[in-house]
């Protein structure tokens, strides 16, 4: 069982699934661990440039990554991307292998893991927004997206970016001070819609303490990926009646 990264989107949220899923894996060597194959392919355009009317179109580049992936033997792949899913009916065409849909993923766990929750705020690119892909598939499994004004996601915007340029300048209080104008005084969780949003939240809980509940779609996106790799050696196990 391999698994495809099609990752670039950005270098360091790609890195961040890859760890996670090693740190998800139950293994007592290194050949326990994953066969995992990652095309980090930066040649990606900027994905929120694109759904703005912009930039150039990704699609191109991201279905290269995938017939590659393909070529090279993987049975899944994984897209460590929240606004590339806004591509996914487009590219899923091109491949005969599955493609994990990080967002329904996260429905589907949210609604499981957390059933009398039904409102999220999310935090995500300005592409993501734009896109609608949370609200419309957050609907079907009856759950509310809530979406900060348009001066926090800009703010929100430059955070991602300083992420993906290593350069994570913000504070606890920047932080909490934006997610409290929309969660004081609830239980509101919060979804980190972008890839690189975990990368940051997990640089600020290293030094401070974090008070609200985060949501990590790159974790759920991980532990799916070792759930569907665990599926596959069972079956194997009592197909060679080993089990």
């Amino acid at each position: 069982m391999i698994l495809g990264i099609l990752g670039g989107m950005g270098p360091e949220a790609t890195c961040d699934l890859f760890k996670k899923i090693i740190n998800l894996t139950y293994a007592t060597n290194d050949q326990e661990h994953l066969h995992i194959i990652i095309d980090n392919n930066t040649n990606i355009p900027d994905r929120t440039q694109y759904i703005y009317g912009y930039g150039e179109d990704p699609r191109i580049e991201m279905i290269r990554s995938i017939i590659k992936l393909e070529a090279m033997g993987v049975d899944y792949i994984a897209i460590p991307c929240n606004t590339a899913h806004y591509f996914y009916d487009d590219i899923v065409k091109y491949t005969k292998v599955k493609i994990i849909h990080m967002i329904y993923e996260t429905a589907f766990y949210l609604k499981n893991n957390y059933p009398d929750n039904k409102d999220y705020l999310l935090l995500a690119t300005e592409g993501t927004y734009i896109s609608g892909i949370y609200h419309k598939i957050f609907k079907e499994y009856d759950l509310k997206i809530i979406e900060p004004n348009d001066i926090d996601k800009q703010i929100i915007m430059n955070w991602i970016y300083k992420v993906k340029s290593s350069k994570i300048d913000i504070t606890l209080a920047e932080f909490e001070s934006l997610v409290n104008r929309y969660t004081k005084n609830t239980n509101i969780p919060i979804i980190l819609g972008c890839t690189e949003l975990p990368v940051l939240v997990d640089s600020l809980a290293s030094t401070y303490n974090m008070k609200k509940e985060y949501i990590d779609p790159t974790l759920i996106l991980a532990r799916r990926c070792v759930e569907l790799a665990n599926k596959e050696i069972k079956g194997k196990l009592v197909e060679n009646g080993a089990i």
